[in-house]
């Protein structure tokens, strides 16, 4: 029995010394590592992977999103007022309620004084010189004062709810006529009704009336809308607005011929 134990010891040995004979012991070492390694990860994947996809629901399914639309503030004039000298269709002509903004940071001036801008009245001349922070100017009639600037450009208002909004665009078209005929399809206001779509002629510059009216609050308004390119890289409109009843008067002409006469495009 002894002798046995003894050969089969014998044997393993031998066995063990022709494996290492074969293969370094260094060899040996490694494979035997690879195998547990093995062992572990198919173990660690059995209990951790074992799911049924729910945990990618929880991270990425059933939770809020990241928004797609994140909005950017406007780089260029977007209402249509500046459309005809070039600017982007925004809100439509006339605007709704005149929008709440912020004065720019180049913050504007109004200076006292007269110019003369009209057939007289106190709709007829300037009593002060609005200096904007794009660099314009104009004179405003006694009543008149600067509102509120935006993305839209800056508004005015006047005595018996007189509106103008000046836009401006470093981009004009070359045919205000064209450019506000185009614009009429975005026309959304109450009411709308054109009253005419001509080109004008305004102190040399390439100019266009774009004139309708429409009703807000029960109130049927008039608006004539002024574009006109004062250069390859400057454009401009006024947009003039009066309740449609007063729009014969005098005081109405002469209010609109002083905004119109004393306007004066950045240098």
């Amino acid at each position: 029995m002894a002798r046995d134990d003894a050969a089969g010891s014998s044997s393993a040995a031998g066995a063990e010394g022709a494996l290492t004979d074969v293969v370094p012991r260094r060899t040996l070492v490694i494979i035997a590592v690879v195998v547990v390694l093995a062992v572990v990860a198919v173990v660690l994947a059995l209990t951790l992977g074992g799911g049924d996809g729910s945990s990618d629901d929880s991270a990425g399914g059933g939770g809020a999103k990241p928004s797609a639309g994140a909005s950017a503030s406007p780089s260029t004039k977007e209402d249509k007022g500046v459309a005809a000298a070039g600017g982007r269709p925004g809100e439509p002509v006339g605007g709704g309620g005149d929008p709440s903004g912020s004065t720019p940071s180049n913050s504007p001036t109004a200076t006292g004084g007269s110019e003369a801008g009209g057939s007289g009245g106190d709709g007829g001349t300037a009593v002060k010189t609005y200096n904007g922070g794009q660099g314009y100017s104009i004179g405003l009639p006694k009543g008149w004062k600067f509102q509120t600037s935006s993305s839209a450009g800056d508004r005015f208002t006047g005595p018996d709810g007189q509106k103008l909004l000046v836009a401006w665009t470093s981009t004009p078209k070359g045919d205000p006529v064209a450019d506000w005929r185009n614009q009429e399809q975005y026309m959304v206001r109450s009411q709308y009704d054109r009253v005419r779509i001509a080109k004008v002629d305004y102190r040399g510059w390439l100019a266009a009336d774009w004139e309708f009216t429409y009703s807000e609050g029960g109130t049927k308004y008039r608006t004539v809308d002024r574009g006109f390119v004062v250069n390859d890289h400057l454009g401009y409109a006024l947009m003039y607005t009066a309740k449609a009843a007063n729009w014969g008067s005098e005081l109405r002409k002469d209010t609109w011929q002083t905004l119109a006469k004393t306007f004066q495009p950045k240098a």
